[in-house]
């Protein structure tokens, strides 16, 4: 579960089983599109971050340095 804070998230997490695979819309926050990203890495299917060109904003060289960490990263370009 998560709740939206005016001064940040609160997230409460699944202390059982792995994460889920999910769809998420970072909605231009790059914090958001990375977190999702990394923990796409432990989840039981496939996650996709929506938005994440905005991961470009602190970290430009982010997905090259993921699949030098043996992430499998594919990008799609938005539509």
């Amino acid at each position: 579960a998560c709740e939206e804070q005016a001064d940040g998230l609160v997230i409460e997490g699944r202390p059982d089983g792995p994460l889920r695979a999910a769809d998420v819309d970072s909605r231009g926050d790059h914090r958001i599109a990375m977190t999702a990203a990394v923990l796409g890495l432990v989840a039981d299917g496939k996650v996709r971050v929506r938005d994440a060109a905005c991961i470009r904003t602190s970290f430009p060289k982010f997905v090259g340095t993921m699949r030098a960490l043996g992430a499998t990263i594919e990008v799609e370009e938005e539509r």
